[in-house]
This record gives structure tokens, C-alpha cells and sequence, in this order.
């Protein structure tokens, strides 16, 4: 129900803020804000108290103005600042922070910070002002009560009946309800195995449930359920009631988005994150002797991690992990140097490219193997509106037909050509204009998946394709 957001005192907001500001204010997530890295403005910059402060005040007020812009139409007010308590400052690599509320508690002034961090007192600093205790009791204070959050954020994240009971106890956040849970996280744990983290929306998460996870058949049994406290699980007998965080082993088909229930229903929307892998390294064991544990080790960080791609090749031995930065894929491969013990060597990074088309083409002619069929498919640019809603996942192939039309109709697509919509791959649409062709649905589903293998391969440099527009005629 909220998000912590850490800038760079030294950078100030970069794109990457405004990226996960957009996707918490979409998903009705409240923000408040950590400014970081204070000591190198103190030590590096040399700043005195004035300049110091109207940095950060110039952050916070990039910050607000983000959160302005994307929260127009809202009739919430969901800008940060020091008066409130919504914003802390201070130094994640020495642990010491500060908000307005503990400098009035410690007494511990901006004089006093710089003037202990230049004497290279930090361990004092830090035991006076904890940036733990700061940040919780910023998140305690500031983030909204389940009770208030689940019925504005219900209709965010979930398109099943709003009438229903189903939707009555999510929001109202009914312990005694159905169990509805979302898988947000997924971590191994060397004595339990795999950890599903997520939110508790109905119900009470218990030991030895029987539970569907959508998208896959039958259920998986419960083997445990606890809280997290810090890093440590608290297993719990008596289970998780509806509003809290749970940690749940046993969900052995859960993934990072997944919708777990006592159930069957619509799932929640899944967690669309706007940023695309922009860098892609290649991983490979040093030893060949590491190479079946690398694979696995690489399967479980793409379960991990929603926004990391892992392409695994088995023939060559060289592995690719896309990201989004350099720094990400770092952390991912120091992880797996450290904490599974394999020495890998890692490539140069490469920039991810994506090719589109820049105009219409002519009707093209496609023969299959046996001569007998004849396809003829013309390729044109999407307008920038309809790719947009894609990616916002406000258009998708298993939304109700009806609404997937209105969708695209809404983003600019004309009438006809929405109702002859096809299938839809990454931000590309196949449109089948064909009238009254016989068994052209035994022949589509082969359409479809050769169109997927020459969009995933693009013409012009085999990179993915976006942005297409495919006419079957």
C-alpha cells in the first residue's frame, strides 16, 4: 500500500524515479521518500548546512512535481515533505538517518551531522539515529491501514465482478472470507525451499490449505505459513489474516505475480513493469562441472525477479541475462557467485535493441511447405497510443472480447479493424481481415506461432519487433 522511493542526494531524480513513481501512483501505491548517499554532499561536495539543505530541497521538490503531474485527476494529495514526515535523509552505506520527527526526538541537528561525519564518527552517529528506526517508523506512520487502502486498490488491481461476495471481502479486508492471496515475491531458502512472499487480501492464509494458483491445474497444499521479521520468518500455527504480508512455502507453482486462492477466480492484473530489459550480458561457468547448477541457479533468478529475461543455451554453454542496467545485472551475478558458490565469467554488456516498421508494405505472399495455401499479409506501423495502452497492459489476449475492442478503440484503433483483432504478441497485432475462408482456424494457430518466431527475430538485425501492425487479407 506504499512505496518506499530512494534518490541519490548527489544525483537527484533520475528517469529510473519517475519509472517507479509512475507504476506506484498507477497501481494506487502511496510514496514517501529517502534521499540517500548524504555523505558524499557532506564529504565529497563539501557542502556547509544552507547549500546542503537547498539540495535536498530542490530534490523534494522534483520529486513533488512527478507525483503532481501523474496524480492529476486524483483527489488525493500525495506529495512528500519534511514538515510531514513523509521524507528521511541519510547514508544507507553507514546506516545513520534522520526525519524531521527523530531530529526533534534526538535533538541531533544538520550542524551536528556534518560535523560528526567530517570526525568520521559514524558508528556514534549511527547508534544515535539508527536508519532503520527512522525509515520504520516513516512506513508506520505514513502508509495507509489495509483498512483503508484495500477498497481504493481493489478495483486497481483486480478486473473480476465488483458485485460479487468475492470483492465484498476483499474490500473490506475479511479474515473470515475466501483466502485470496498475491504472490509478489519469490526467494529460496536453503531449509524450506521456495518462499512465496505476498499479500493476504481475503481470508486467513493457513497450514495445509489446499490452494489454486492461477494459471496452472489442480492446487498446491500449504506447508507453511509466518511473517517476516527483518529477514528473519516467524512461522505462525494459527495463520495469516486477510491485510497482512505473508510468507507461505508449499506454492510450489507460484511465480512472481500469481494470483493463489481457496477459489477459482478471475486473478489479479498482473504486475505490468513499464521498464523493458535495456542490457544484456552474457554468464557462463568457469568450470564445466558448474554448468547443470549455473542453469538451475539462472531458472530460479527468472522466477526471482520478474524484470530480468534469462536465455539459456543449452548447445553453447553461454547463458544471457537481460536487465535493467548494468548495475542490476551486477547484483544478480555477484548473487550468484556468492551465495551459490559458482565462479562464473560475465561478457560485455550489450544494449538491448528493438526494431519496428517505419511504414506501410505492400501485400506480401507466404506459400506453405505443401504448396496448397497462399497467405498474403501486409505489415504497417501502430499508432504510439495503442502501443502505450499495451504496455500499461490495458490490452491484452485474454481480456473479455467486448472490452479489449473498446480498449482499442479508446488508444485510436478504428472500428473494423478492432473487431478483426487476432492475437496479440509483446506490443505487435496480428488483424485477420480475411472473409469466409474455410478452415482457416485448423491453419491459424500455425499463422500465429510463425508470425511469434519472426516478430521474436526481426529482419532487419533478428532483434524483437514492436510496434507492428499485421494484416492477414
Amino acid at each position: 500500500d506504499g512505496a518506499l522511493v530512494v534518490v541519490d542526494a548527489v544525483e537527484g531524480a533520475m528517469p529510473q524515479t519517475e519509472t517507479v513513481l509512475r507504476q506506484a501512483l498507477r497501481e494506487g501505491v502511496k510514496p514517501a521518500l529517502f534521499i540517500n548517499k548524504v555523505d558524499r554532499l557532506i564529504n565529497e561536495l563539501q557542502e556547509g548546512p544552507e547549500e546542503m539543505q537547498q539540495r535536498l530541497m530542490d530534490v523534494i521538490g522534483d520529486v513533488n512535481e512527478l507525483i503532481r503531474g501523474m496524480l492529476e485527476e486524483e483527489d488525493v494529495d500525495w506529495t512528500v515533505s519534511v514538515e510531514d514526515g513523509t521524507v528521511a535523509f541519510g547514508s544507507a552505506l553507514y546506516k545513520w538517518g534522520v526525519s524531521m520527527p527523530s531530529m526533534e526526538e534526538t535533538g541531533i541537528s544538520f550542524g551536528d551531522i556534518i560535523e560528526m561525519e567530517r570526525n568520521d564518527e559514524r558508528q556514534e552517529l549511527h547508534e544515535r539515529t539508527p536508519l532503520s528506526d527512522v525509515v520504520l517508523d516513516m512506513v508506520a506512520e505514513h502508509f495507509p491501514n489495509p483498512l483503508d487502502a484495500q477498497p481504493r486498490r481493489v478495483p486497481t488491481i483486480w478486473r473480476g465482478d465488483a458485485d460479487s461476495e468475492l470483492a465484498r471481502q476483499m474490500r473490506e479486508v475479511d479474515d473470515d472470507g475466501d483466502v485470496v492471496f498475491m504472490a509478489t515475491d519469490i526467494s529460496m531458502d536453503p531449509h524450506a525451499g521456495e518462499i512465496a512472499t505476498g499479500r493476504v487480501f481475503s481470508g486467513t492464509i493457513k497450514k495445509g490449505q489446499e490452494l489454486y494458483v492461477s494459471g496452472t491445474a489442480g492446487k498446491n497444499r500449504v506447508q507453511s505459513v509466518g511473517i517476516y521479521m527483518g529477514g528473519e520468518r516467524e512461522e505462525l500455527d494459527r495463520g495469516v489474516p486477510a491485510g497482512n504480508i505473508a510468507a507461505v512455502t508449499g506454492l510450489r507453482d507460484a511465480i512472481a505475480g500469481s494470483t493463489v486462492s481457496s477459489v477459482e477466480m478471475t486473478p489479479f492484473e498482473s504486475i505490468e513493469h513499464i521498464s523493458e530489459p535495456v542490457i544484456t550480458k552474457s554468464v557462463e561457468a568457469k568450470s564445466m562441472d558448474d554448468l547443470p547448477k549455473l542453469i538451475e541457479t539462472l531458472q530460479q533468478v527468472a522466477k526471482e525477479d520478474p524484470t530480468i529475461r534469462v536465455e539459456i543455451n543449452e548447445d553453447t554453454g553461454e547463458h544471457l541475462i537481460s536487465g535493467q542496467g548494468e548495475l542490476h545485472l551486477e547484483v544478480i551475478t555477484t548473487r550468484i557467485e556468492k551465495n551459490q558458490g559458482i565462479p562464473v565469467q560475465t561478457g560485455e554488456p550489450i544494449v538491448v535493441f528493438r526494431e519496428a516498421p517505419q511504414q506501410a508494405s505492400r501485400e506480401v505472399e507466404g506459400v506453405s511447405p505443401n504448396r496448397h495455401n497462399k497467405f498474403y499479409i501486409s505489415v504497417e506501423p501502430m499508432d504510439q497510443e495503442i502501443v502505450d495502452a499495451i504496455q500499461l497492459g490495458e490490452i491484452s489476449n485474454n481480456m473479455p472480447e467486448l472490452e479489449r475492442r473498446e480498449a482499442l478503440q479508446e488508444a485510436g484503433m478504428d472500428k473494423d479493424t478492432s473487431q478483426n483483432f487476432e492475437h496479440l504478441f509483446g506490443t505487435n497485432i496480428l488483424i485477420d481481415d480475411t472473409k469466409g475462408i474455410q478452415h482457416l482456424n485448423e491453419t491459424m494457430e500455425l499463422v500465429v506461432e510463425g508470425m511469434q518466431e519472426a516478430l521474436d527475430d526481426g529482419p532487419l538485425a533478428a532483434e524483437p519487433v514492436q510496434g507492428a501492425l499485421l494484416r492477414l487479407h
